[in-house]
């Protein structure tokens, strides 16, 4: 069982203890910092998405083309 002190209270062991401090030690960006990375993500993924699809689309029809089937 847990030890626990005087109040009938859990005692937080000092792993927790140091965990809590580390967080509050965060300097956490602010959201429009947050928002613009997003942004800038989100754009990137599109941008790689439709460059797939158009190689993709590319060689395909250069199988077709060389009448390559599958």
């Amino acid at each position: 069982m847990e030890e626990q002190n005087k109040n009938n209270i859990p005692k937080i062991d000092s792993t927790t203890k140091n965990f809590i401090k580390e967080v509050k030690r965060i300097k956490w960006p602010r959201s429009t910092k947050v928002w613009k990375w997003f942004g800038i993500t989100i754009t990137f993924l599109i941008i790689m998405s439709v460059f797939c699809f158009l190689i993709t689309l590319a060689f395909t029809s250069i199988w077709n083309a060389a009448g390559i089937k599958s």
